[in-house]
């Protein structure tokens, strides 16, 4: 069934960036490309063999979301026998898909196509070149268009979708190798239904949060490209100014209440919804993890820090 899905999602994925390349449909390889990546992405994932399930009996996908709330042991143990991934990124992807939507309807397109322009005439190796800058100013009304094109913003979930499936198949790569490396025992599948799983309440009360907090807030509270991320402050980062120290700023960011909370579910999940995975294991892998995180977030602040000013 999966094979088959994953052929359908890359059919549809090269239909999409043909229907965009001859300009029957513009903005469509956008989400085309992503499709076709994580279409071959869950083709391949067909293959592995899933753990044995020991006569253990399947907990309905519904209660196990449910019990990552209250009881996160149990819905990883429950995982453990029957690993899946589907119904968590589809829902995950819907709430990006409407969060980002709103956002948009909220900030106007031209609020945030021109501050993001602006931003990137900022940057030195643009504001240093006259040719580079012209070009810059010559996308500014196709930005605005794309950001007010319902096909594109249709295509925000399909993108969210195909992104999340290449992107937790990455990080249930590096639990598998970390796991592996330290004597422990996971199966791929079952490594990857804990890195989505682990993920879900996370995006569920950050997407809550971020809605609520968006119509609250005025339009010129909210920066029109850090807040597509998130509105929530559950860190020190309002101590420092972002223009100022943009290093800082972002290091201050990554060290949340939600980041936290994400590194003890990866733990958890990895403790109780791998073969053979102890705390220490676990831990070590969950925290090296968000370590790495951190240092990426940090070398692209200082890398761009126009757009986090």
């Amino acid at each position: 069934m999966n094979r088959l899905a994953g052929i359908g999602l890359a059919v549809v994925g090269v239909v999409f960036v043909a229907l965009s390349i001859m300009s029957i449909v513009p903005g469509l390889s956008q989400p085309g490309v992503p499709l076709i990546i994580a279409g071959l992405l869950i083709v391949g994932l067909s293959f592995i063999k899933a753990p044995d399930t020991e006569g253990v009996e399947r907990t309905s996908t519904a209660n196990t979301l449910v019990n990552l709330f209250f009881s996160p042991s149990e819905a990883f143990a429950a995982l453990k026998r029957h690993p899946r991934w589907l119904v968590a990124i589809l829902l995950m992807a819907l709430m990006s898909g409407v969060y980002t939507n709103l956002f948009i309807y909220k900030m106007t397109p031209e609020r945030i196509a021109n501050y993001t322009i602006d931003k990137t005439l900022e940057m030195p190796m643009i504001a240093n070149s006259e040719q580079a800058r012209t070009q810059v100013q010559e996308n500014r009304p196709q930005a605005i268009k794309d950001l007010a094109d319902p096909v594109g913003r249709a295509g925000q979930f399909i993108s969210s979708f195909a992104g999340q499936v290449i992107l937790y198949a990455f990080l249930a790569a590096v639990f598998l190798i970390f796991a592996l490396a330290m004597g422990g025992k996971l199966n791929f599948l079952q490594a990857f239904s804990i890195a989505v799983y682990a993920a879900f309440p996370v995006a569920v009360i950050r997407f809550i949060l971020n809605t609520f907090i968006l119509f609250l807030k005025d339009v010129d509270d909210i920066h029109p490209i850090r807040g597509q991320q998130s509105l929530v402050t559950d860190n020190l980062s309002f101590l420092v100014i972002p223009s100022d120290h943009p290093v800082i700023f972002t290091l201050l960011s990554t060290l949340s209440l939600l980041g936290i909370y994400w590194i003890w579910l990866n733990a958890t999940g990895l403790k109780n919804g791998g073969e053979t995975i102890s705390g220490t294991i676990a831990w070590t892998t969950s925290l090296t993890v968000y370590g790495v995180i951190i240092l990426f977030a940090i070398l692209a602040a200082w890398a761009f820090p126009t757009f986090i000013s």
